[in-house]
């Protein structure tokens, strides 16, 4: 129990909110997006999910049409992340 309250309180930090991590890999589960162009998609890592959106200023060297044949593999990829306004954006996708 002394454990669990410990591990809570490390994740969860002093100030009480969780910050947001900077890298994460996992599979994809969920792409959102309007066709061809995706907005954003859900990493699972470690039994958790998180939405990630495409940053439209970050060239990611690939055709991010690319990331269905992820989710559709469940081949992981890893995540540079980067937190701006309540949002986790990817700074860099690759292969893990």
């Amino acid at each position: 129990m002394l454990l669990a309250v410990l591990a809570f309180l490390a994740m969860s930090g002093c100030g009480g909110a969780a910050q947001a991590p900077s890298e994460v890999p996992g599979s994809i589960v969920e792409l959102r997006g309007d066709g061809a162009e995706i907005s954003a998609f859900t990493v699972e890592s470690d039994g958790r999910r998180l939405e990630v959106w495409i940053a439209d200023d970050v060239e990611y060297g690939f055709d991010l049409e690319h990331l269905q044949e992820h989710a559709d593999s469940g081949d992981p990829v890893r995540c540079a992340l980067e937190e701006r306004d309540g949002r986790l954006y990817a700074l860099s996708i690759a292969d893990a």
